[in-house]
């Protein structure tokens, strides 16, 4: 089903194409992070990551169209217990496929607001543990929702926040006795910031 969602999003694509001006440019932001476990056995942190990558916007003229980007992200998971000290960092490939809303507030002024799925596919892991050294699996490819809002200005250069919701479990299979039944699923927010050519 999570996948079909993705799926029938990018066919949709060439529906927003027709009367459409396409641009594309470079995302950059700073992402914060958190897993949401199962159940309360852990207390997690804040992680601070970043994402970068191109972006391709399309817009036609009543203002609705879509974006797309290929953003290296890095994200993490973080704990902390008495008897459990970890950190956990992971670079992703992610591509959201956004329907985007442009509106007009004052010249050179306007606003967009943009929610669509993402896939996930996972580069690259690092867990650091404190007198522990077994490690569970991460998930290689996930999928979730995207929701933003933002600013333009002067036609070219998009600031806004950006809030991504996963909808499968990022972390699982745990080998440690104390985490063995533990799910968690990552949430994130970004402050981000495009320039379109």
């Amino acid at each position: 089903m999570k996948g079909k969602i993705f799926i029938l999003a990018i066919l949709l694509i060439p529906a927003f194409t027709l009367q459409a001006g396409v641009r594309i440019g470079a995302k950059a932001g700073i992402n914060l992070s958190k897993a949401n476990f199962n159940n309360d056995v852990l207390k997690t942190g804040n992680v601070t990551g970043y994402q970068i990558g191109p972006v391709i916007e399309v817009s036609g003229e009543s203002g609705l169209g879509f974006d797309i980007a290929a953003l290296l992200s890095k994200h993490g998971l973080k704990a902390k217990e008495p008897k459990l000290d970890l950190e956990q960092t992971v670079k992703t490939l992610d591509i959201p496929v956004n329907l985007k809303l442009k509106l007009p507030i004052k010249s050179p002024l306007g606003c967009y607001f943009t929610a669509g799925p993402y896939a996930s596919f996972k580069l690259d892991e690092d867990i650091c543990y404190n007198d522990i050294k077994e490690k569970w699996q991460t998930k290689k490819f996930g999928v979730g929702l995207n929701f933003g809002a933002g600013i333009e200005l002067l036609n070219h250069l998009q600031v806004g926040v950006n809030y991504q919701l996963a909808l499968n479990d990022d972390y699982s299979n745990f080998t440690i006795d104390e985490l063995k039944g533990l799910k968690a699923k990552t949430r994130i927010w970004s402050l981000t910031a495009a320039y379109l050519f």
